[in-house]
């Protein structure tokens, strides 16, 4: 029974020796489909099967870099920068009240690269998210006025666009005023 243990002994010690992460040698991976794609071109393919296989063969994009438009301003004269975009995107994905985190879950991280430069790793790819940032989780609004307002933000937005808010009343009327500082203020013709 002795020279049995030992034995068993020595072999588990053998095998779990053989676990211990050593440099690999080459091997082949072999994947077995049911189907062949249609051609190797992520542009002209129309198999889900080609997507098995591009998976291992192109890379995705999971890391966004933005160059951001400089001598931008909010309405309450806060400069928008690279600080000012981590702030929205954390913003939307902690914020209780935000509608807007299911639309940026897939961001990881929000790095400042650079005064007008973000850097936004992904979880995974995710082909929405460029139409997410045109659409409402993309609108910029002041982070110095979001931290002092909170959730009460709503009631006197400060966003950066051509138009500052000036008052709500509710089920009669909003009314915007053309904000000077607007980085492309000659383009707009109107006053309010």
């Amino acid at each position: 029974a002795l020279r049995m243990r030992q034995s068993l002994l020595a072999a588990l010690l053998l095998s779990a020796s053989a676990l211990v992460a050593l440099p690999a040698a080459a091997a082949d991976l072999r994947i077995g489909l049911q189907e062949d794609p249609d051609v190797l071109d992520p542009d002209q393919s129309r198999t889900f099967v080609g997507r098995i296989v591009y998976a291992s063969l192109c890379d995705k994009l999971v890391v966004l870099t933005m160059d951001l438009r400089e001598g931008v301003k909010f309405h309450d004269g806060t400069a928008f920068d690279a600080e000012a975009v981590k702030a929205n995107i954390e913003r939307s994905k902690g914020l209780p009240e935000s509608r807007r985190k299911s639309e940026v879950k897939s961001i990881e991280s929000v790095e400042v690269t650079g005064p007008m430069q973000v850097k936004i790793t992904l979880a995974q790819p995710d082909a929405t998210l460029l139409a997410q940032l045109a659409d409402r989780a993309g609108m910029m609004v002041s982070p110095t006025a979001a931290s002092a307002a909170g959730a009460d933000f709503g009631s006197n937005p400060v966003c950066s666009g051509p138009f500052a808010f000036k008052e709500r009343v509710q089920q009669d009327r909003i009314v915007l005023t053309r904000f000077a500082d607007y980085w492309n203020a000659d383009a707009i013709h109107f006053d309010s």
